[in-house]
């Protein structure tokens, strides 16, 4: 049997290996519309690697449950929150439960917002 058109050019793995070894392993997805926008340039570096943790953290979802501890691999807590308050602000994400969380020691639930849209919308 032939191959189909195309197909000797095609990779055999979706990563290249300097991406990961494991080809089924998660990846997040930032678009080049995103991060050309003012609104996500003005992100301290901070923002935009919580961002892209949430992002992982959250896979398909449109929502993701997150703390500072979570994060402390990669940035202190105190980090944590001005990036978080940040990407609140900047509207990259809102509030699901926030403060409202049952127990002063759970995780809050933040839902990907549009709020960045709007605004680089609003600027056109």
């Amino acid at each position: 049997m032939g191959r189909s058109k195309g197909a000797k050019n095609k990779p055999s793995s979706r990563f290249k290996a300097w991406e990961g070894e494991n080809p089924k392993d998660r990846h997040v997805r930032l678009t080049k519309h995103m991060m050309t926008t003012p609104v996500y340039m003005s992100l301290s570096s901070s923002s935009k690697a919580l961002y892209a943790y949430m992002k992982l953290w959250a896979g398909q979802n449109d929502t993701v449950i997150y703390s500072h501890t979570m994060a402390k691999d990669i940035m202190t807590k105190n980090t944590f929150f001005a990036a978080r308050n940040e990407l609140i602000e900047k509207g990259f994400i809102e509030y699901v439960n926030g403060h409202r969380a049952r127990h002063t020691r759970e995780a809050a639930e933040y839902a990907f917002s549009e709020g960045w849209y709007t605004r680089v919308n609003a600027m056109l």
